[in-house]
């Protein structure tokens, strides 16, 4: 039970903390130019986000339901078996509801993950350019693969939420003159 309130309690931050960053994107109301299909993939993600606190909320209520007058002690191995499997599929599904969830999160952050993500491969590629003319070509080829791995990864992050990586960098941009 105890498990549950934290999972609850810490999906109900996560939610906070979202509609903190994405009242600082400037995601209310007001529409600005160049903004509309972030503002349709915010609106989006939230309408995902509540779906999917919803999900997890009734998931969570079932098992509460299950577990009700259930003592491990008191069953047979048939049963802690048939028990054990269920709480192992129950874990695998609430992990699904939970990446979800994040995703979504992840979207309504766009903005800031994008001017993150700009400041550090910046610093990065400042880095890279000074090892090369430093002629420091081990470290040069370090930071190059670094710079490669970061863009792989938030390349993959941006697709899986239907966006190119140049509306991020464009987002990044836009969010660094706003600032």
């Amino acid at each position: 039970m105890k498990r549950s309130t934290m999972i609850a309690v810490g999906v109900l931050f996560t939610m906070a903390v979202a509609w903190a960053a994405y009242g600082q994107a400037g995601g209310g109301g007001e529409r600005r130019g160049g903004f509309g299909r972030m503002g349709e993939a915010q609106q989006k993600a939230i309408a995902d986000l509540q779906e999917q606190v919803a999900k997890l909320k009734t998931f969570m209520d079932q098992g509460m339901k299950a577990a009700q007058g259930r003592n491990y002690q008191d069953m047979s191995d048939e049963e802690r078996t048939k028990m054990r499997e269920e709480f192992t599929k129950r874990n695998e599904e609430q992990a699904k509801i939970m990446a979800a969830i994040q995703q979504s999160v992840d979207r309504l952050r766009m903005r800031q993950m994008a001017a993150e993500y700009n400041e550090s491969m910046t610093a990065l590629k400042d880095a890279q350019a000074s090892a090369q003319k430093e002629k420091a070509t081990e470290t040069a080829q370090k930071l190059g693969q670094i710079i490669a791995q970061r863009e792989k990864q938030m390349t993959e992050k941006v697709e899986a939420m239907g966006m190119t990586m140049d509306d991020l960098q464009k987002m990044g941009q836009r969010r660094g003159r706003q600032q």
